[in-house]
């Protein structure tokens, strides 16, 4: 954060506490300040604007209560994410998505295993009862911050041959296609609100039953031939913005649940 770009006029009425509110709020918005990025401590800021530190902690703390920045320790770091209707209506990688927030992705796999699909994931009607699934459980990192999990399933008999191959500095579609020419075409993606497991929780440092955001994915091939079916999970520290137009929305509702 430039602390130049900060500003405050006082002659005016408007208390200071909320003049940096609001032009605090603007940077973020104007994605002058991005996601993730840390503010200046409350006394290194409030030295810089010649105010008080309760004046700044006051303007923080709105920050928080409106979702546009979360504290750890003392420390105030940005929620907002702008997405284009892209990520809901076109096919849209989560490692890309990390690099798109202007973050550094990385991925590690913490369990792999052949197993049967579970099921509240049987969300395809042509899937054949106990048909063995390629379980990959992948925590995805921005600049080292876990900030989201995620479960895939890869039917057993079109993918066994390359899954030794799946590791983890690249992302598991590029993989895909580089091995078996299979590139990602269509889908569709069920958005939900749950609660952070234990276990999840502890993988993602959150706190256990925090409400986070939870997507249910297939996708498909340029043969309309299942890739995989994923869960994914991320807390609900991030305050989204999205620009819909018309179309997009009539998509949406049509078809009651997000393409990708």
């Amino acid at each position: 954060m430039k602390l130049e770009h900060l500003k405050l006029d006082k002659r005016q009425s408007t208390p200071l506490s909320l003049q940096i509110f609001q032009s605090i709020k603007h940077m973020i918005t104007d994605q002058q300040i991005g996601y993730l990025q840390q503010l200046p401590d409350v006394n290194e800021l409030a030295k810089h604007l010649e105010v008080t530190d309760k004046d700044v902690l006051d303007a923080y703390n709105r920050l928080v209560s409106e979702n546009f920045l979360h504290s750890e320790k003392d420390h105030y770091f940005v929620n907002f994410v702008h997405f284009s209707s892209d990520f809901y209506i076109k096919p849209s990688k989560l490692y890309d998505i990390i690099k798109q927030l202007g973050l550094t992705p990385s991925i590690k796999t913490i369990k792999r295993k052949v197993t049967t699909l579970p099921f509240q994931l049987q969300i395809d009607n042509h899937l054949k009862q106990n048909e063995s699934f390629i379980h990959l459980k992948r925590i995805y990192f921005g600049n080292d911050i876990p900030l989201a999990l995620m479960d895939t399933y890869l039917p057993y008999n079109d993918f066994n041959e390359i899954e030794q191959r799946i590791v983890d500095e690249k992302p598991l579609y590029e993989i895909i296609f580089t091995e078996t020419k299979r590139l990602v075409t269509s889908g569709k993606r069920l958005m939900t609100v749950t609660n952070l497991s234990r276990e999840d929780a502890k993988i993602l440092n959150a706190q256990r039953d925090v409400a986070s955001y939870q997507v249910i994915s297939s996708t498909y091939d340029q043969h309309h031939k299942l890739i995989d079916i994923s869960r994914s999970i991320s807390t609900m520290n991030q305050y989204f913005e999205v620009d819909f137009n018309e179309e997009d929305i009539s998509k949406i509702i049509k078809n009651h649940f997000f393409y990708i």
